[in-house]
Formats: structure tokens, C-alpha cells, sequence
């Protein structure tokens, strides 16, 4: 199945979000609370020797937290449907051993099965038009764990977040948007049955993510140039706009190979 394309992937002209992910990898802003969380994660499940993929990789601004909190070296391969972000990435951490980064796209990704011990794919499945192929690819090329943070609860709703224009004209008349990125919630429910329907699988679990430090949530909105739709806080719950962010951890446990 070839790369699904569509208006939707913004990420191309977002150069300014590019360098602010960049900063991040080179230390230049703090590292970002989903960084910090999801290296915990994978942290627990690491074991000596394993390998890392991350996929949705950005300009590599997880390697960082991975490195500060897995103590053994390991092998790492980011990979970016981005082509802008993999070659910040590139710049970032050019000439460092075990350290890969590539252009790929995560509903077809160019790598042989069980290729990768962990899998990581961050901050990514809820900006995708949909997750049943990106999800079965995770898993067919993990070896043991598959771990994913995206916005999950107990009911799904397909969002587009429409771009601002500058001159008011966000809809063409027949109320398309003139630019939107996803930004979707899907059900446990939902999800449970597209992991159901794979193999290869032996159990996996999803819990909600409420591990972060909210000052710096708000603090990292400044950081983004301005940007529409940078998280907030209310209530004690992240935000986009309207919309509250039910950010959860799901963990895959790859059935040993035979």
C-alpha cells in the first residue's frame, strides 16, 4: 500500500515548528513533556542491547530524554514522513554512531518484519486521516514492545483543526477548509478491536497520561512562534482551542518469535 497523501499533511511548509523541534534536539529549549514521558516508558520496557525505532521522529528531539534516561547505549532509527525534519535531524546529530534518521511514511514503512526491539511512535496517530494501517505497520516491524501516546477515551471524534487565514477566507465554497490538520480522538473500544484483528500480538494495555508538569506545558507555547494551536491548560487538563486532550499510552507486547 503506498503512502496515503492529502491536504491534511501541513508539515511540509511548517518550517518554523521545524526549527523549534530542532532547538529541542540540540538543547537549545527545554525538552518537551511528552519527551520526558514517553522515554520513562520506554525506559521501563528497554532491556540491554535492544534497538529503537522511532517513527514521527520530528528533527529527533526524543533522543535526548531516550539518552538521559535508557544508561546502556543503544541503536536508534528515527524515521519522518517529513523530509524538512529528517534533514534538521540529520544536522542535529551528524557523525554520532548508531544513530540513523530517514524519510518514510508510517502507513507503509520500508523496513522487514520485527525489525526493531522498541517501537515509538509519539504525538503522531491523532494528526494521521486514520490509524488501522499505521498501527498494524507499528507492530509488524516491533520485536517486542510498541509504544504510542495519542489522544484516546471513551468515545471517538474525527477533528480537523482549520487553519486561521489571514484575510478570513478558511472555507471554499463548498465549506472545504483551505488548510486543516487532524486532530482526532479515537475510543479504547475502537482501538482494542484494530489490535484484536492483528497478530503477532500477546497483550496490550492503554492508560491515560496525566504525567506532566503543567507550568511547563504552558511555558512551551511560547516557544512556538506564535503557532494556533499550541497546548494550554485548564482544569488541570491539557487543551487545544476547544478541545480537551484525553493524551493516553498504549503498550504492545509483540508474541515472541518463533
Amino acid at each position: 500500500m503506498s503512502s496515503m497523501t492529502g491536504a491534511w499533511q501541513v508539515w511540509d511548509q511548517a518550517t518554523s515548528y521545524g526549527q523549534t523541534l530542532y532547538r529541542r534536539a540540540v538543547g537549545e529549549l527545554p525538552e518537551m513533556e511528552s519527551a520526558k514521558k514517553m522515554a520513562r516508558e520506554a525506559g521501563r520496557v528497554f532491556r540491554n542491547g535492544d534497538s529503537i525505532l522511532d517513527v514521527g521522529c520530528g528533527a529527533g528531539h526524543y533522543l535526548p530524554s531516550l539518552r538521559r534516561l535508557i544508561p546502556t547505549p543503544f541503536a536508534y532509527h528515527g524515521i519522518d514522513a517529513t523530509e524538512n525534519y529528517v534533514e534538521l535531524a540529520k544536522k542535529a546529530f551528524a557523525g554520532q554512531p548508531h544513530v540513523e534518521f530517514s524519510v518514510g511514511s508510517i502507513f507503509d514503512l520500508d523496513l522487514p518484519d520485527r525489525s526493531y526491539d522498541v517501537v515509538m511512535c509519539n504525538n503522531v496517530l491523532l494528526h494521521m486521516p486514520s490509524i488501522a494501517r499505521p498501527l498494524s505497520e507499528l507492530v509488524r516491524v516491533a520485536r517486542h514492545k510498541v509504544l504510542v501516546r495519542f489522544l484516546c477515551g471513551q468515545r471517538s471524534f474525527i477533528i480537523q483543526d482549520v487553519h486561521p487565514q489571514a484575510d478570513g477566507e478558511e472555507f471554499d465554497s463548498q465549506l472545504r477548509p483551505v488548510g486543516f490538520h487532524y486532530y482526532n480522538i479515537y475510543s479504547q473500544a475502537y482501538v482494542h478491536r484494530l489490535i484484536s484483528d492483528l497478530t503477532g500480538v500477546e497483550s496490550w494495555t492503554i492508560a491515560p497520561d496525566t504525567d506532566y508538569d503543567q507550568q511547563k506545558i504552558l511555558d512551551s507555547a511560547t516557544e512556538h512562534d506564535g503557532a494556533h494551536d499550541a497546548s494550554g491548560i485548564t482544569g488541570g487538563y491539557q487543551v487545544n482551542g476547544y478541545i480537551l486532550q484525553p493524551w493516553a499510552v498504549l503498550e504492545i507486547t509483540r508474541t515472541p518469535s518463533q
